[in-house]
């Protein structure tokens, strides 16, 4: 298959387009037609040959984030090893089943631990996502000749300037309820401008959320996820009882949804589970999120405005978005700063 007609397959079962997949290859390699032939650059011809096989390391906690890194290695061409987690990814393995047989003949899949580790050895490159120490680990076995791309544990918020049009409460609730709040893109924290009143934000984000939960409740959560956020709340309500300066909202008989309003703009982390925190926004917004400065990722932002993009990239993370796009990133990103393909060949060069 040439690039355009596995441009063609895959925009017909994911949500990228065909003209954003070929404009993507485009994009990072100035020619749609790299991978098929030889084309002028500068006074000689090149052409991109796909690494292969690519071994795609996958965690549980978000579908879209698989999908994505295999659609990557389909669109270039390459054969694709996937290591899937022991309890599978239903999303995924529906989109396997969905693929036309051109691209399913280019695509492996097992649970196996022993499996993966063999696979490992022979990768030529290996896209690996989960916690520090397990990548850290993979990191052990990568040969000097392979190409490693990890994504490890990042953690996102959000900021809102101004609610002129009071739809900023509706679009976090967005990005804090698609996929239950898992995944490294959906805001920890939303800071909020004082001349918004956070408090009063708080208490709409928390009816947004109600909605939406009622709507369509949570999948089952794991034990050790629901302690966590059990955990957490009953501290938050203890100190909401004894401390003006924190208040609580909450879904009734469940674990749905919290939305914790608190003075302290030290940046909190979340259990995740729809659970999120909302601060004053301060003047130093970098200090107050500087513990978690390495691994941020995402920050949401309302209203979105390129301008600010570029103050607040100073504080860390590789992607500022508007607020309620969280979860959706483009099919352009730069996935914690990576080019989505170019690192995923190799140039031949004539003439």
């Amino acid at each position: 298959m040439k690039t355009r007609e596995r441009a063609k397959a895959l925009s017909s079962v994911t949500e990228f387009s065909f003209e954003d997949l070929i404009g993507l290859v485009n994009k990072e390699f100035g020619n749609p037609n790299s991978l098929d032939e030889f084309v002028e650059y500068g006074d000689i011809f090149v052409k991109a040959k796909p690494v292969s096989p690519i071994l795609h390391i996958l965690a549980g906690n978000t579908p879209e984030a698989a999908i994505q890194s295999l659609t990557r290695g389909l669109l270039i061409g390459a054969y694709n090893q996937v290591k899937l987690p022991k309890q599978g990814i239903k999303d995924f393995d529906n989109f396997i089943k969905n693929l036309p047989s051109e691209l399913i003949s280019l695509v492996e899949t097992t649970s196996n631990r022993k499996v993966a580790d063999d696979w490992i050895n022979s990768a030529s490159a290996v896209i690996a996502f989960g916690s520090d120490e397990t990548l850290m680990q993979i990191a052990e076995t990568i040969h000097p000749s392979q190409i490693f791309i990890p994504h490890n544990h990042k953690i996102s918020l959000a900021v809102i300037d101004s609610d002129e049009n009071l739809d900023a409460a509706q679009l976090a609730a967005i990005d804090i309820y698609s996929h239950d709040q898992r995944g490294c893109l959906s805001p920890h924290d939303i800071y909020v401008c004082p001349k918004i009143k956070p408090r009063s934000f708080a208490s709409r984000l928390a009816n947004e959320l109600n909605l939406l939960n009622k709507k369509k409740p949570p999948e089952k959560r794991t034990t050790e996820e629901s302690a966590a956020i059990d955990h957490l709340r009953r501290s938050y309500e203890f100190r909401a009882c004894n401390d003006t300066s924190v208040q609580i909202w909450k879904s009734e008989n469940n674990l749905d949804w919290t939305v914790v309003y608190e003075d302290e703009i030290q940046f909190a982390q979340s259990p995740l589970g729809q659970f999120v925190f909302v601060k004053p926004l301060p003047k130093d917004l970098t200090k107050a999120i500087s513990i978690i400065g390495e691994s941020i990722s995402t920050i949401a932002l309302h209203p979105f405005k390129l301008e600010r993009a570029e103050s607040l990239i100073l504080a860390g993370g590789n992607r500022v978005c508007p607020l309620g796009t969280s979860q959706k990133p483009s099919t352009y990103w730069h996935h914690d700063g990576y080019q989505s393909l170019a690192p995923l060949v190799r140039w031949v060069n004539a003439g």
